[in-house]
């Protein structure tokens, strides 16, 4: 049910935050505009390319969503939605992209438009690049508009959670435009949509609840490497803490190269960018963190160098390959992939290394001929069509490196094939 038959949305940035909530607020039949200046994806929207599949086709058909390049367009619009790429460059928040958006909204926002921010940002950030930066038009928040926060979640790649169900916070500048945003999320998602104290709080819980994951994926890899000084199992080690997650919730990550991605390895810079800065808190742990996760690949290429030479062998003499290089399995995203950082560090020391991953560059031709070749397969990442390999069926396969533990290692006990785990 809409808040107001007659509101109106803009949805800037249509990429894989943007993208699906535009289909979201369009299959509930808002009034809706979509922006990017990106013409493939202007096109893409246009075509109805990568509909949710949670969204009835049907739904749509026959409908035309609007999309353009043309800011002007937005100049009747009741609710404007910031989307766009909040990305790091070394390690150090770069929020060019948004400031030109901000730029361009303040020419064209009409009189009390709701502005809402989904971008992901550190606290403090809404009002220095958002408030500040529209004071500069003479916008004053609260008066000429209203703003509120509202930080993505999008999880790629989940088939249970997406853009329509998953619980959402929301801050604002004021109690009215709480209320409005609120409202507007109800109308549109199915899940709990919880309100802040502030905007502020709103900042703090999205950079926080990545960074969470970035150190416990720290403790992981750290546990991993552990259970490799004492020849332990971590797959052992983890099924005897869930027996306590059973009963006490503990939140328990499994090893790997690291955290790749948009969110859990960069916004972990946003939180130490906006808090550790300030010199009063110790944000140590975080630091340790990030350094853990980074050191996964080289760890790893020392691990299989390591291995090889105790069976008397070289690792420059082998040929190699790497499946899938994508920073999550089943996805074409390689941004801060882990992998394509282990697959450097193999080129760089020599190593004849190539890569096979159908779902980033849709090679579907030649694996087994490869397959047949190599002596060594890593497993950068582990999509599903990597599941019905037989590794033991081809005779020049010596070593198998899994990143991830997606195999077990009993599997390969009575085979010639050398299993190489994290942790394992």
């Amino acid at each position: 049910m809409m808040i107001d038959d007659k509101v109106s949305v803009g949805v800037i940035g249509l990429g894989y935050v943007g993208a699906p909530l535009l289909y979201l607020i369009f299959s509930k039949e808002y009034d809706v505009i979509g922006i990017d200046v990106d013409t493939k994806k202007v096109e893409n929207i246009k075509n109805k390319v990568n509909i949710p599949k949670k969204i009835k086709k049907s739904t749509l058909k026959n409908k035309e969503i609007f999309v353009t390049n043309n800011y002007s367009y937005l100049n009747d619009r009741d609710i404007i939605i910031i989307c766009v790429p909040t990305p790091t460059i070394n390690d150090i928040p770069d929020l060019k992209i948004l400031n030109e958006v901000i730029e361009n909204v303040a020419l064209i926002m009409k009189k009390k438009c709701l502005l809402i921010i989904e971008s992901t940002i550190a606290p403090g950030m809404t009002k220095k690049y958002v408030i500040d930066k529209l004071e500069k038009y003479n916008l004053k928040v609260n008066i000429d508009y209203d703003l509120a926060y509202c930080p993505e979640r999008i999880d790629p790649g989940n088939s249970k959670y997406w853009v329509g169900n998953i619980n959402r916070v929301c801050g604002a500048t004021s109690s009215e435009a709480l209320a409005k945003t609120c409202n507007f999320y109800k109308s549109i998602i199915n899940a709990k949509i919880i309100p802040m104290g502030s905007i502020e709080e709103a900042e703090l819980v999205k950079v926080w609840e990545n960074s969470l994951r970035n150190v416990s994926i720290a403790q992981a890899n750290l546990l991993a490497k552990i259970c490799d000084n004492y020849n332990f199992s971590i797959k052992n080690i983890i099924n005897g803490l869930n027996s306590k997650v059973e009963q006490f919730s503990l939140q328990i990550s499994t090893p790997g190269l690291g955290p790749g991605g948009h969110c859990i390895p960069e916004d972990i810079h946003y939180l130490l960018d906006s808090v550790g800065d300030q010199n009063i808190i110790d944000m140590g742990l975080f630091k340790e963190a990030i350094i853990i996760n980074e050191y996964m690949p080289e760890y790893t290429y020392n691990k299989l160098k390591k291995r090889v030479e105790n069976n008397g062998e070289y690792l420059n003499d082998k040929k190699v390959i790497m499946l899938g290089i994508s920073y999550k399995p089943n996805t074409d995203d390689i941004r801060r992939s882990q992998a394509i950082v282990l697959y450097d560090i193999l080129k760089n020391n020599g190593i004849d290394i190539r890569i096979y991953d159908p779902l980033v560059n849709n090679e579907t031709k030649g694996l087994d001929e490869t397959l047949s070749e190599v002596e060594v397969v890593i497993i950068g990442c582990f999509h599903d069509c990597f599941r019905s390999i037989d590794y033991t069926k081809y005779k020049n396969i010596k070593y198998l490196v899994d990143c991830w533990n997606s195999y077990n290692k009993s599997d390969f006990i009575d085979s010639k094939i050398i299993y190489i785990g994290t942790g394992e």
